[in-house]
């Protein structure tokens, strides 16, 4: 069981059954794997950069302390079972200028990072590749999710240089029948939590 308060008095407890606490707390609800509870206003653009299905702050669940996280559109990937399947239309989502994106992203002063996920981030690498610099120039902490394995990831040039610039890489494809016990930030057991700094 993983229990976090954070810095607005929010309780967040992952891996335990919620009858466990019932009467104690409020009604449980699922904010695990891309389900927040509130998402924040996309702007308008006249850009697209980026295809964006959703931006949300306060998030706990994604990556080390609490993120601000934006979830682009689009995955070839398609993994069974995957609990946003909504991401997966390359041609749906909001088109995005990175400029646009920004100030939404980091509205949340109280952040200890940014995290990027989709859908499949690496889908949209010239997109990423741009905001991931931008989030690099201002000193932020970017964690960033793939369905790709590293080793894939780093085939390909352009996701070499995004991998470059961030912090922490979950990859590897969500399986359904490894989803118990993934413990943080993972969806199940196969994928793996890379510090891409210590690996450099």
């Amino acid at each position: 069981m993983i229990a976090i308060i954070d810095s607005e008095g929010n309780l967040t407890v992952e891996g335990v059954n919620p009858d466990l606490f019932s009467g104690l707390l409020p009604e449980a609800q699922d904010v695990a794997c891309a389900r927040p509870l509130a998402y924040a206003v996309l702007p308008n653009s006249t850009g697209a950069d980026l295809r964006v299905h959703a931006i949300w702050h306060g998030d706990v669940t994604s990556g080390p302390g609490r993120r601000s996280v934006i979830q682009v559109q689009g995955c070839p990937i398609k993994c069974i079972g995957c609990y946003v399947p909504q991401t997966h239309d390359a041609s749906s989502g909001v088109p995005l200028a990175v400029s646009d994106i920004l100030p939404v992203l980091l509205a949340d002063e109280n952040r200890d990072g940014v995290t990027i996920l989709g859908g499949e981030p690496f889908a949209q690498v010239e997109g990423v590749l741009l905001l991931v610099r931008m989030l690099r120039l201002l000193g932020v902490h970017v964690t960033i999710y793939s369905g790709y394995t590293l080793v894939t990831l780093l085939k390909r040039p352009v996701a070499r240089e995004i991998l470059n610039r961030v912090d922490v890489l979950v990859d590897g494809p969500y399986v359904a029948a490894l989803a118990d016990g993934a413990g943080e930030w993972r969806g199940s057991t196969n994928q793996r939590i890379i510090m891409m700094k210590e690996r450099a």
